[in-house]
Formats: C-alpha cells, structure tokens, sequence
C-alpha cells in the first residue's frame, strides 16, 4: 500500500452503490475533459514505467510481465472496476505472496495463480463481499502492510549490494537474511555506489525546484542507466539476468493452464484475491476523498473490475495485479477526472514497451532495488506503527506485533486470518466488558456531563473498532 494508513480514523465504504452493470455506461465526453484525463494518464504511465520493472523483478520473473500486468489488467480494471479514478497494475503489496509462490512452484504457477484469484474475486462481487471488506480492522491492514513492507526491503539487500553466491531456492525470511548475511563478503565496489546512486536520486529529485515534478523514479533509471552504460560499469542489468525484452505484442494464451496444480495453488489464489480487494477498496476510499467530484466508488463492481482484470493479466503474459494507492492518487492529482485516465495509463505503457523495450535491457538491478526500498518506506507506515506502539492498549500492541511477525515468517493469510480473529476477540472482550444501557440527559448546554469509565476507554481506544482508514 502506497498511502498513508491511520488506525484511528474510520472512513466508512458507501451504504449504497449505483445499479449493477458488467458494462459501465460511456458517453462521448468533451474535448477538454478527454485533454485533461490524457495528461493524467501520460504522468501514471510515466509512473508505472519503472516500477512495473522493479516489482517483477522482485517477484522473480521477467520486467516483461509487469509491463503486460500494467497495460492489459490496468486497462481491464480502467473499464470495468467501480471506481473512476483507480489505477491497477502490478503492487508491491503482492510480491512476498507471488516471490513465495515463484519459489515454491516456479514462475509458470503465477499465471495459474492470478487465474484462480480473479475467479474468487468475481464470486466475492456476486456474492456482495466489497461491503463486507470494509471490517477490516485498521490495526491489521497496518501490521501486515509494516510486515510486507519489511519482505519488500530485505529482499532487495541482494540485488542493491549485489550479494552472489546466495542460494535462491531458500524461501523463510530468517533464511534467506542469514544467507545474505554469510556471503556480504562477496559484495564489490561497483553495484553498492550504483545503487546509493540511485537512492539518492529518488530522494533529492523531488526537492528540485520545478524539475521535481518529473517523477523520480524514471529519472533515476533513466540517469543512472545513462551513465553505467555510458562509462561502462560492471554491474548486473537486466538483460544480464533475463535477456533482452520482446518488443513486440503479446499473443493471447492458456498455455499455462495446469489443472493438476490448481488445489496446490489454491491458498495462494485466495491470499491474493483477499489482499487485492483490499488493496483496491482501500484506494478506491482514498480516491474519493481526494477527488473534486461527489461521485463515489461500487465496492463490488470494483471486487469484479478487479476479477476481471487478473483474468485478463495471466491470458496476455502477466501476473496478478490490484489497484495501486499511490499511482492512483498521482492520477487525480495530475487532472484525472474519469476511467480515461486508467486507460491512457495503460496505451503509455503499451507505447513505451514497444519503442523502448532494447533500452530497458541495461537497466541496472541495484538502480530497480533502490526504488523498491524507497516504496517499501513509503507503504511501511513506520510513524504510525511508532504511534500505536506508544499509544495503544497492550492487547493491540500484541495483535500489530504478532501480524507483522507472522507476516514476515511465516505466511500473510495465516497474518491475515490470525488478525482479524485476535481484533475480533478483543472487541467482543470489551464490549461484553461495557455497563447496563443508561438513560445520559445533556444539560443546558447540551452536553453529556457523566460517562462510565467502560465507555470513555471504549470511545478513546478506537482502534479496535476502525476498519478501511485513511487520512
């Protein structure tokens, strides 16, 4: 999650939705909207560029499929989705679940994968589960998005140091830090000051004036892989590791298609379908509060725009995709008023995949770690897990501490799961706690002068009781 999360302020998913329909109505819009949404889109795609690469890379299989996940589940999720404003595409939310499944069974059970999970997420619409996400406890979606956020940086230490020697098939979080640890020694000169590079590029470019509203992330790739290829520095790139990129459009196929495999795959499936409509009712709530219009999102016409997206991605050479916060609100900070952003997102990315495809090839792999880590920060909500630890009843400080740890070795269904039961336990524990019903008469200034203490620790603790929260 690429937003900043408050586990102490509710936003509520809308009581009502508008009429259910497989096809959003379209209407020929102005030139001037159709200018503004085609700005917009050009910026998100610029966006998506680099890190469609990088979280491919960091799942484990090759940039090309995170650049398909942008343009052909970004477009299908633009269309279909229940939000005008949401962007879709490949998110680092996913990549512990996809790099375990990659390791596990092999860069081909992702397609599989991602098949089977926009299955359940068209039955989750059907069924009018978009309504029911919203109980998503605030403190859980904060412990396992701190806990991604730690597997996202953590797996990146080899690629930015360039570690060798380390042995890829480890899959626990404690194994493969010790591994790295025990093989630093192999670390040289080169791809360490590439990757600083890199690093500081993504956070002093944004300070620039007037420049800084080109985004950083494409800068650095762009000046950085200039440079290494310009002077010739010995450092791993993409085409080192995956060859060359296609440059040409993807033929649509089942060729993946392994029913043997699906009951293996099918907890996989499930984490990523729950982790994908929360991850996109959560954007779709943060884009409504940021947009200039009243109109709001369908949380179940966005659980299927979302279904149908990750049945799209797999077919087309992709992987599974959700909706992005951060591009998202890049969308509507850049002019985006409609689904057209979405789409013009996707034709950027399509457009720069095709005439630049050799160019991505020589991009360094510290330069895509270096912009993981920053992402990584940006979706680890590191001040308001502080603030909880400070702040918060032990009981909840427990349930943060035990899903980011669960998160982190274990596995983030069982965080998921283990979560949801632990906030839903204590919450019953307090309630049941609460006094007898009283009559509370306001006096003339029309203020309640006595409230049990149960109810004021209640009220003050609301933490247990926030679900989908935003600020």
């Amino acid at each position: 999650m690429e937003a900043t999360l408050s586990a102490g302020v509710a936003v509520a998913l809308p009581a009502r939705a508008p009429a259910d329909h497989w096809f959003p109505s379209f209407s020929v819009p102005p030139l001037v909207e159709v200018r503004a949404n085609a700005i917009a889109g050009l910026v998100v795609g610029i966006i998506a560029l680099p890190l469609s690469i990088a979280l491919a890379v960091a799942i484990g299989v090759s940039p090309i499929a995170g650049l398909y996940t942008a343009i052909f589940a970004g477009g299908a999720a633009a269309i279909f989705g229940g939000s005008r404003y949401n962007i879709t595409g490949p998110t680092a939310a996913l990549v512990p679940i996809l790099s375990h499944a990659v390791l596990r069974y092999g860069p081909k059970a992702l397609p599989m994968a991602g098949l089977m999970a926009g299955g359940i997420l068209l039955v989750m619409s059907v069924l009018r589960f978009g309504r029911l996400i919203r109980y998503m406890p605030g403190l859980v979606v904060v412990g396992f998005t701190a806990g991604i956020a730690l597997s996202i940086a953590f797996g990146q230490v080899n690629s930015f140091l360039a570690v060798s020697g380390t042995d890829p098939g480890l899959e626990r979080f404690h194994e493969k830090t010790w591994d790295t640890l025990m093989h630093l020694g192999s670390v040289g000169l080169s791809t360490p000051l590439v990757g600083l590079a890199s690093l500081g590029t993504l956070l002093l470019w944004p300070k620039a004036p007037r420049l800084g509203r080109i985004p950083a992330p494409l800068v650095a790739v762009a000046a950085v892989t200039g440079v290494t290829w310009g002077m010739g520095i010995d450092t791993p790139t993409i085409a080192s590791r995956y060859g060359n990129l296609p440059r040409e459009f993807p033929a649509p196929s089942l060729g993946f298609f392994d029913a043997g495999l699906a009951w293996d795959l099918l907890p996989v499936a499930f984490s990523i379908a729950v982790l994908g409509a929360v991850e996109s009712l959560l954007s779709a709530v943060v884009a409504d509060g940021m947009a200039p219009t009243a109109a709001r999102h369908d949380p179940d016409r966005e659980l299927r725009g979302q279904g149908i997206a990750n049945l799209v991605s797999p077919v087309m050479g992709g992987i599974p995709a959700t909706a992005a916060i951060a591009r998202t609100a890049a969308g509507i900070r850049s002019g985006g008023t409609s689904r057209l952003t979405g789409v013009f997102h996707a034709i950027t990315v399509l457009s720069a995949t095709l005439i630049l495809g050799g160019f991505a090839g020589h991009i360094p792999l510290a330069t895509l770690a270096a912009i993981l880590l920053v992402v990584a920060w940006n979706i680890a909500e590191a001040p308001e897990v502080v603030r909880l630890l400070r702040k918060a009843p032990r009981e909840d400080i427990l349930v943060l501490v035990s899903t980011i740890l669960i998160t982190l070795f274990f596995d983030l269904t069982w965080a998921i799961g283990f979560g949801v039961l632990a906030s839903v336990v204590l919450l019953l524990r307090r309630l049941i706690g609460l006094p007898a019903a009283q009559e509370l008469l306001p006096d003339e200034n029309g203020r309640i002068q006595q409230v049990s203490p149960e109810l004021s620790a209640l009220i003050q603790s609301r933490d247990d009781i926030a679900f989908f929260t935003a600020q």
